[in-house]
């Protein structure tokens, strides 16, 4: 079998696994590892039909406004009813992508539990109209957690959700935001080992400072990834081929 790849680069295996699950019809999946991998990215994209996706970010502050909706302020001076990012993805049909479930407060939680039941039990009674909505077809979950083990999860979470896939890698899709020069060394760091790793979005502030003309490439690399990190980027890019407006010299 050859191996699959996207623009020449490697596909790792984490995310076949999460494509060919959507393509077989799973619609709750978790994907779960180590923080700056593309989780969210991939719950954003990948197998995501024609209505697009929703995104929630859970917090501790979160209220329930987040995920059904509150009645706001409108410009006639009265309320309206707004519904949140899990009632929308319901009544378009769209991917709710939620993101560090592990965050969210009690009550928060319940609620996400209620909105990603199977589709046979799940309803919503809308308190301006009275509708009973309920998730339109095409609608589908994908849950984010940072955890690194996920037996650590609630048992409510893993049985509404019994499919769980580890992210360890950085997709080649997200990589290819980067210049080319940089696209191997984040890989690398992003799959590296505890106090080797660096996150995509680290990256991709680094090449925003490095290519921004007010730092040379080792300033940028100092200030965010710190100096024994930079030091081996900075190395690992100068024996590279960098961009044009990598410019810079190694000390």
């Amino acid at each position: 079998m050859s191996e699959a790849t996207y623009e020449g680069m490697p596909i790792p295996q984490c995310y076949i696994d999460l494509e060919k699950a959507m393509l077989s019809g799973t619609d709750r999946v978790i994907l779960y590892g180590r923080p700056g991998t593309g989780k969210t990215y991939s719950g954003l994209t990948v197998g995501v039909g024609p209505n697009g996706s929703e995104r929630l970010i859970c917090t501790e502050d979160m209220t329930s406004a987040d995920v059904s909706g509150a009645f706001m302020p409108n410009s006639s001076g009265g309320f309206e009813f707004l519904p949140g990012a899990a009632l929308r993805a319901w009544m378009r049909g769209s991917r709710l992508v939620i993101d560090e479930i592990d965050k969210a407060g009690g009550d928060v939680f319940a609620q996400l539990l209620a909105f990603t039941d199977t589709v046979d039990s799940a309803s919503f009674t809308r308190p301006d109209t009275g509708e009973v909505v309920r998730p339109q077809p095409g609608f589908s979950v994908v849950m984010t957690s940072n955890i690194e083990d996920p037996r650590d999860l609630p048992v409510a979470l893993k049985d509404r959700f019994p499919l769980t896939i580890e992210v360890n890698a950085a997709h080649p899709a997200a990589l290819m935001a980067l210049p080319e020069s940089l696209r191997m060394i984040a890989a690398t760091m992003v799959a590296g080992d505890i106090g080797q790793r660096a996150s995509l979005r680290a990256f991709y502030e680094f090449n925003r400072l490095a290519s921004g003309g007010h730092f040379t490439v080792p300033e940028a690399a100092d200030l965010i990834f710190g100096k024994e990190q930079a030091v081996n980027i900075v190395r690992a890019l100068s024996v590279g081929t960098l961009t044009p407006n990598f410019e810079f010299t190694v000390a």
